[in-house]
């Protein structure tokens, strides 16, 4: 029975010769010792991490026995209780980040570019001249004037300016965008700030379209009639429809951050003066101040024709813009900086 393995010289200096191995082809390969098994995986471990650049890759430093070591330029952050890892995050960034005037292009563009909002701003200019339209009608015998239809065209805009507002500080939450909004800024109270710029912007502009159709209804209205033509309006009735239109603008954008869904704000918008005006009726001790608590009351000296506001008129509204708007802005701000963006 002839060996499987070659022949070979008995003599002590003589070696078995490794190219005798490669000759059998039924020999089997000699058996690695443990330790030479141990120490190839080692090194097929270490060579596979360096090999496998990953997400995670920067974060780690790998030794050839394949332990990773955090690099100490990054600190960990805390993770869920009996988590089997430590996350690790990188450094905070500290670029200039988007200019403010870039913000606030952005913020005007999404304002206008979006379903709800082009909607809404055809809507107030269509009930806008709606109404002008009626006051015209009624006044066809003798002429519209010109303050009658300037302060019926400011109604329909006090009540559906702040819609916008709403859906500027409030829609990106509610549609899910505003991860996208954040992550290209990080500073919340700068896109705020460029959110509530570009409402009151387009609301100024909203006004100024009044003012010029207002004028116009009334030429036409005084030709037609045979009237004379008066434009003249006292500069406080200007300051007091800008005003008022700023004021309802900067509330609807409180109440948006407030609640951080339009529905709960428009409807927190509606209801919440409409309880005021019951409890002004029904309670005798708010009837007696309703107008250092009820905006609607505040306002009202600041569309008169015949007087200007006086100064304790001026501090009613001052007074109240602290309730409706600045409370309510900043409570929603501070939402804003704290809520999590998902």
């Amino acid at each position: 029975m002839s060996s499987r393995w070659p022949r070979v010289s008995s003599s002590p200096t003589s070696a078995r010769p490794a190219a005798a191995w490669r000759r059998c082809s039924s020999a089997s390969p000699p058996t690695t010792p443990a330790r030479s098994r141990h120490e190839h995986l080692d090194r097929a471990l270490s060579n596979h991490q360096h090999r496998g650049r990953g997400p995670d890759h920067d974060h780690f430093h790998g030794d050839r026995h394949g332990r990773d070591h955090p690099r100490p330029d990054r600190r960990p952050t805390g993770g869920a209780p009996g988590a089997s890892g430590t996350a690790y995050q990188g450094p905070e960034p500290t670029g200039p980040g988007l200019s403010f005037a870039r913000l606030f292009q952005a913020e005007l563009r999404k304002t206008v570019d979006t379903r709800a909002g082009r909607w809404l701003l055809v809507v107030i200019v269509a009930l806008t001249v709606l109404a002008m339209g009626l006051v015209m009608w009624f006044g066809r015998e003798s002429g519209a004037a010109y303050a009658t239809l300037l302060a019926t065209a400011v109604t329909p805009q006090a009540v559906l300016l702040p819609v916008l507002g709403i859906l500027t500080a409030a829609s990106e939450w509610s549609q899910r965008t505003a991860l996208v909004t954040f992550t290209q800024e990080p500073r919340r109270m700068r896109v705020m700030a460029a959110k509530a710029l570009a409402a009151v912007a387009l609301g100024l502009v909203v006004v100024a379209i009044t003012f010029v159709l207002a004028a116009l209804a009334h030429v036409i209205s005084a030709s037609i009639a045979g009237g004379d033509i008066d434009l003249g309006v006292p500069g406080h009735v200007y300051l007091g429809a800008v005003m008022l239109q700023v004021i309802y603008v900067l509330m609807g954008v409180g109440f948006g951050a407030l609640f951080l869904n339009v529905p709960l704000a428009i409807a927190g918008f509606f209801v919440l003066p409409v309880i005021m005006n019951l409890l002004a009726a029904t309670v005798t001790w708010i009837s007696e101040r309703a107008a250092w608590i009820d905006q609607t009351i505040a306002q009202m000296p600041f569309m008169a024709v015949d007087a200007a506001p006086t100064g304790e008129q001026w501090a009613q509204l001052g007074v109240t813009s602290i309730w409706w708007v600045l409370i309510p802005l900043a409570v929603g701000l501070w939402r804003v900086a704290r809520r999590e963006v998902k």
